[in-house]
Formats: structure tokens, sequence, C-alpha cells
């Protein structure tokens, strides 16, 4: 069995998931009310998260070794990197602590501080320290976890608050509990749903027979399918013996030298973010601008421009010698028009969208003032009476006509800023927020693929 990863250009991938998070973060500035809190509160720390990691870069990617106590995690990141940097087995500290091996120099200092590893359990290998395999695994940052079954509470907390934060899951099992339910339920169905990177390791094959050895891949294999976790292998390996060690860290040296790692944690990140943003939108629901020029024709009758066309066309044609001046535009029709715009702009769309609506448009009473300035400042059309009989028809219909457009078009300037805008702002928030959505349904785990259960 091998773990295959895509050469794909790591700086494309950066930049266009830092593209994604940023409109996230500004449709979710512009709709943050629409957002219940405890959702948008996730949904902020999501995007912090990934918009944290991508600014740290994703030349190095973070792997962590994950599982319960007596997995073997510390033995097998000693037998990794080749050291003796994690105390293993039953003098490993009961206090929180997680330990970190990087093959390359200070540059990651920044992540490791966003990690908060803390500065003695930082290990910076050196050339001369390790084999010629360093080179290929130059940009991996290996983690060594707490057990994630720990009777410290603090153990847990640490596991919950690193894990969402690495970029591959390297998650090692014991032949004794590798079917303990907490681990599958609390942690690998959970790397399935949002497709988090992730690989499993049987350790201590040493301990079972050939015989036996294959019949726990097969098996945990098969639970690892009921979870969700179709296509990732199970690596069987022996920190104590050296056993599969070789393809591990081959394993590793595959997604260090892709480095498309770290952007795929990402993405699963947002796939997560876009499951929970689920529950704050409707699903297949479309915001739809309502028709401009229907709300200015409204606004424009209502405002008597409309009376004062055919009061300008009555004067060209003879039949009047007098157009009354507009009255003030009333602040009940004007907002009667704002509420119908509301109600048209947030049709199909959960409720709290059109409260963000009604509050992000202009209010009936400033509505029904800018119109009333707007209009009294019109150059309107001239109204003088035609000179021939034979053409006050034709002129009395081309000044009623041009009163209605200046009018009208005083009114459009007026609704843009103040009704079409805003909406049009909150509609394509509600877009990008719904983009998540659909990008997390389409997105199928990113794992590593395999082929077949591994030999022991």
């Amino acid at each position: 069995m091998s773990v295959s990863f895509d050469m794909v250009g790591p700086s494309d991938d950066a930049a266009a998931l830092a593209a994604r998070v940023e409109r996230l973060r500004s449709s979710l500035e512009w709709a943050r009310e629409a957002i219940p809190a405890g959702i948008r509160e996730e949904l902020v720390a999501a995007i912090d998260r990934c918009d944290e990691r991508l600014r740290l870069g994703i030349d190095f990617t973070v792997v962590a070794l994950a599982g319960g106590t007596g997995s073997g995690k510390s033995s097998l990141f000693n037998a990794i990197t080749g050291g003796s940097f994690a105390v293993a087995g039953a003098a490993r500290p009961t206090t929180s602590e997680v330990s970190a091996a990087v093959w390359g120099p200070d540059p990651a200092e920044p992540l490791l501080d966003w990690l908060e590893i803390g500065r003695g359990h930082r290990h910076h290998l050196a050339q001369t320290e390790l084999d010629d395999d360093f080179t290929r695994l130059r940009g991996l940052v290996l983690l060594d976890l707490p057990d994630h079954d720990s009777v410290d509470p603090a153990n847990r907390a640490l596991v919950d608050r690193i894990a969402p934060r690495v970029d591959l899951l390297l998650w090692v099992m014991d032949p004794q509990k590798y079917a303990d339910d907490a681990i599958h339920t609390q942690y690998l169905e959970s790397a399935a749903e949002t497709g988090h990177p992730s690989l499993v390791v049987l350790n201590h094959v040493d301990r079972l027979s050939t015989e036996d050895a294959w019949e726990v891949v097969r098996d945990l294999q098969r639970l690892l399918s009921l979870d969700g976790l179709h296509e990732v292998p199970v690596l069987p390996a022996s920190a104590r013996t050296g056993q599969g060690v070789d393809v591990l860290r081959a394993e590793l040296e595959g997604a260090v030298q892709a480095r498309t790692v770290a952007a795929d944690a990402v993405a699963s990140d947002l796939v997560d973010a876009g499951r929970t943003l689920e529950r704050a939108l409707s699903r297949d629901a479309e915001p739809v601008l309502p028709d401009v020029r229907e709300l200015v024709d409204s606004l424009a009758a209502a405002a008597g421009v409309d009376a004062r066309a055919e009061a300008v066309g009555a004067v060209v044609a003879g039949r009047s010698h007098a157009i009354p001046d507009l009255p003030p535009m009333r602040v009940e029709v004007a907002e009667r028009e704002r509420l119908d715009w509301v109600d048209a702009a947030s049709e199909g769309l959960p409720v709290t969208w059109r409260i963000v609506i009604a509050e992000a448009v202009a209010p009936g009473p400033r509505l029904a003032e800018e119109i009333t300035s707007a209009l009294a400042t019109v150059g309107w059309p001239s109204a003088e009476k035609h000179p021939t009989w034979w053409g006050r028809r034709a002129a009395a219909s081309r000044a009623s006509q041009a009163t209605r457009e200046a009018g009208r078009e005083a009114i459009a300037r007026v609704v843009a800023p103040l009704l079409v805008e805003p909406t049009e702002l909150i509609h394509q928030a509600y877009r990008n927020l719904d983009e998540l959505t659909v990008y997390a349904r389409a997105q199928k785990p990113v794992s590593p693929g395999a082929d077949a259960p591994a030999s022991a």
C-alpha cells in the first residue's frame, strides 16, 4: 500500500484559498447579525485559523502524532526523528506538553508560536544530525501530542486545540485498543466529515504474529471505512524494532515534497466551516434583486412626478396655465415602498436575512427626505405653450415624457445608494457564504489514497 500526494503549485493553492477566506471574512462582517451567535463564533474561529495558517505560509507541513494511552506515539516520534526528544512510556509527564521536531532552521518559529509549542520542547534537526533523508524531509514539523484519552482533562483539551491547526493527522493505534469507541466517534468520524488529511499507523505489530497482524490490519481498515475514511491506509509499524518506520518516513517525505497537504488542511477547515454554516442558510436559496425600475416608478408616482408631467403636458398643449409645486414626499409612503422592497429582496432567505437587509437599507424618513431634496433641485424641461395648434399635441407628449424621465432619474440617483447598493452587498455576502456550503457539499474527503490493506 502506498499513499499518493498530488504535486500542485503551493502558491496557487494558497492564493486561491486566501481569496476565499478573505471573501468569507468580508461577507461575515456584512451579514454578521444574520448568523446565530454560536455559529458565527465557530465561523470566525475557522476563518481566523485558516487566515493565520496561510499567512504563515504552506512551505512547512505540520504532522501530528495522535492517539491513546499506550499507543506508542512518543516512541514512534523518536523512531522517525532518530533521536530521543519525546519522553516515552511510564516516564512520560502528565502535564500538557507537546514536543516538536523541525526539519529545517528558524523560519518555523512563527508557526511554532502559533501552535503554542513551548520553547523548551522545540527541536530543530540539522543536516549533520540525520542521514541523507534530511533534504527530503526539509519543511516537516512533527508534533507528539498528549494522549487523547488521558486522565488529565488538560491533555484532551490540548489535543482538541492543536488538532484543527495541523496539516496532517497521523493516528497511532495499539493492537489492543484500536477499536476503542472514543477515538473513532470523537476524532476519526470528524476527520472523515471534513476531509482533514489523515494517515493511520498500527504500532506494536512486533507483539503479534504475522497472521494476527494481518487480521488486525483488515479489521482496522473495516472500522475506518465505517468512520467514513474509505481511502485512508493502515501502515503497520513497530517503533521498538523499526519495522515499517522506513515506509512511514517515505510517506511523510511524499507529503512534504508534494507541498499541498497544508493547503488541503486549510481546505478541510473551510469544508467544516461550510457545514456549520449550512444551519444558518436555506438550501438552494438564490437572492434576487427586486425590479429597480418598478420601485422608481412607484416612488415617482407617490412623489407627484407623474402629476407634474401631466400638468406640464397640459400647459404645453394650451389646456392649462399652471404647474403645481411638488409636495414633500410622505414618510409613510416611502416606508411602505421600502418595506415592499425588503420583502421582495429577502424572499426565500432565512428570516434573519430579512432583518439584516431591513437594517442595511435607509429608513423611510431618510428616503423621503432625500427624494424631496433631489426633486427640488431637478432642472425640469421647459413648459412653454407651443405656438402652433398643429404642433401642440406632439410637443405636449414630449414635454410630459421628459418631465417623467427627469423625475425618475433624480429618484434613481437617490435609491441607488440608499436601497439598491446595500441590498446588493447583502445578497453578495449571502452568495459568498452559500458558496462555502456548496463547496463543502461538493468535497470528498481529502485523504491519501490506498489500493489494498498493507501487509504486516
